[in-house]
């Protein structure tokens, strides 16, 4: 196909138009990948285990060692309302949330009065209205009288939730890989697709027809959006929802808890881990693989779902429908202007079909102990800075570290099983205040090279190894969304309706007009051979019986 709109190279302000830019709105997310690096406690800077506020010391949140809860509703509030504030959450609608804090917290205990204290706890319901905000104040503390630290976190297209982490947390240092990720589709082919409904009309009939389609209400506008065609919200959330639930187990998502809350900045589709004990970095490889082809199967789920809500309806009968005041019906009056036979319409849907990519764009890097405030990412460029930042450089092991991380990001598996170069080094000349770009360079172990003060990685920019998107093409599918349109197709039925006297009737009418017509066309023929404008005045007056008007 052509490239994207372009201007003609001679003609500035031509445009022509192109069929492969991608759709508006690529729905975007992460994977975060635990990096097990081997590391000792005696590897880490001795701060790394000092810095922040576990989050029961930030929730204000204290446990003794009967077990005893008691919580300080300043402290609560203030750790409340940093995390709803950073969500964007207004100081009114956060006061109000959280009101109830200091009555709930009074005499905070794990056992409720009057129940003895091996009595197991009731298990608090959680609100049904999807709203963080919802009896949070009851709900944080009663996290608190079950050993967990409530707190809210951006959830699955874009909406908040509230995620929780055990009150005796401690420091634990790790590194993680940030995987960015982008699905984008592409409009492709229409086709015709199941009959909706049929009519036949007999000779000289007529009638009114309504369509109806599966856009007229609101609750069938959010039971058919579908992340492919549309930006409903609904739709990014059962997406987002569907990608968790695929690519994380539960084991991972206990063994995570601990840095889930910090690391929740953006949405996160999974998590994943990778060590340097499997050779050549296979784990981390075929758990992106493994990723990719759910997050395919999630966006294939939610596109059949969708689809399969959608109902077109063609009715000739009298139909009211009404949703908030008004409903999208379009309503037509068909005839058959024929005399002789009968005319039938058949209204079939109208399909789109869709070509939907995921690639990989980026990958950052990001540290954390699990604490309050400390979890941080950087990008590739930004690697070094943040190992020296966590990292005692004892027996050169930050260059170790590097150059295992590097490892790990430098390659990725594209859709065709090809290994795809990510990352290239930069180099800084200090005499010329020059920089040069070159592919990343690696030892005899095939291990790259560590950055250096002059030398620095980032991940590549464009379309890397094919012209589709950018990034690397992880995966490709084909998906068929029913549209909100029909195609009416007519056909003329082959038998006469009339007998043949009433056919001879017809034949003569018809001959008659046709005479009338070669009539008429002489007589402008001969009109126009009239050269003289007073002759061709009173010939005309007289072959169509009228008088010519009287000159001044």
């Amino acid at each position: 196909m052509a490239g994207s709109i372009q201007f003609d190279a001679t003609t500035q302000g031509v445009a022509r138009i192109n069929y492969s830019v991608p759709l508006p709105g690529s729905h975007r997310g992460k994977r975060l990948v635990r990096l097990n690096l081997g590391l000792a406690k005696d590897d880490w800077q001795d701060t790394v285990f000092s810095e922040g506020t576990t989050p029961a010391a930030a929730a204000g949140i204290e446990q003794d060692t009967a077990g005893n809860i008691t919580i300080d509703p300043d402290a609560a509030a203030a750790f409340l309302s940093k995390k709803l504030t950073r969500l964007g959450y207004p100081a009114s609608l956060i006061s109000t949330a959280l009101e109830a804090l200091p009555e709930l917290t009074e005499g905070t205990d794990p056992s409720p009065p009057g129940l003895a204290p091996d009595t197991p706890l009731p298990t608090p319901p959680l609100p049904t209205p999807p709203g963080v905000l919802d009896g949070l104040a009851s709900r944080f503390v009663a996290a608190a009288n079950e050993g967990r630290v409530l707190s809210p976190v951006p959830g699955p297209g874009g909406t908040d939730v509230t995620d929780t982490v055990p009150v005796d947390a401690q420091p634990e240092p790790q590194l993680f890989l940030v995987e960015k990720f982008a699905i984008s589709s592409f409009l492709r082919d229409y086709g015709m697709g199941k009959v909706v409904k049929t009519f036949t009309l007999l000779p000289g009939e007529s009638t009114t027809i309504r369509i109806k389609t599966w856009r007229s209400t609101k609750q069938s506008r959010k039971d058919s959006s579908s992340i492919i065609d549309s930006q409903e919200q609904e739709a990014k959330e059962r997406f987002e929802t569907t990608v968790q639930s695929e690519t994380t187990d539960k084991t991972t998502t206990s063994q995570e808890e601990k840095w889930s809350v910090e690391a929740s900045a953006s949405a996160t589709w999974g998590w994943g881990k990778a060590s340097v004990k499997v050779a050549a970095s296979g784990e981390y490889q075929s758990g992106r693989e493994q990723f990719a082809k759910q997050v395919s199967s999630a966006v294939g789920e939610d596109a059949r779902r969708a689809s399969s809500k959608r109902e077109l309806s063609v009715t000739s009968e009298s139909e009211v429908s009404l949703e908030e005041g008004s409903e999208e019906v379009i309503e037509r009056t068909i005839s058959n202007v024929n005399v002789r036979r009968v005319l039938s319409f058949v209204f079939r849907e109208l399909n789109q079909e869709y070509v939907t990519h995921l690639h990989l764009t980026d990958i950052l890097v990001a540290y954390s102990n699990g604490m309050d405030g400390v979890w941080r990412q950087v990008p590739i460029s930004g690697l070094r800075g943040l190992l020296a930042e966590v990292l005692k450089d004892q027996n050169s092991k930050r260059e170790a570290i590097a150059r295992e991380i590097l490892k790990f990001a430098s390659i990725a598996f594209d859709a065709n099983d090809e290994p795809v170069q990510t990352l290239e080094l930069i180099t800084y000349e200090k005499t010329d205040d020059s920089f040069t770009v070159s592919p990343v360079p690696k030892n005899l172990a095939g291990m790259p090279e560590p950055p250096t003060e002059g030398k620095f990685y980032r991940f590549k920019r464009g379309f890397l190894g094919q012209t589709l998107v950018d990034g690397v093409l992880l995966s490709s599918q084909k998906i068929v969304m029913r549209t909100d349109s029909v195609i009416v197709e007519a056909l003329l039925g082959e038998s006469d309706a009339l007998d043949a006297f009433a056919m001879e009737i017809q034949a003569a009418a018809a001959t008659e007009k046709s005479l009338q017509n070669q009539r008429e066309i002489l007589l402008q023929d001969t009109l126009a051979a009239v050269q003289d404008p007073e002759v061709r005045a009173e010939l005309a007056a007289k072959l169509f019986n009228s008088q010519p008007e009287a000159s001044s």
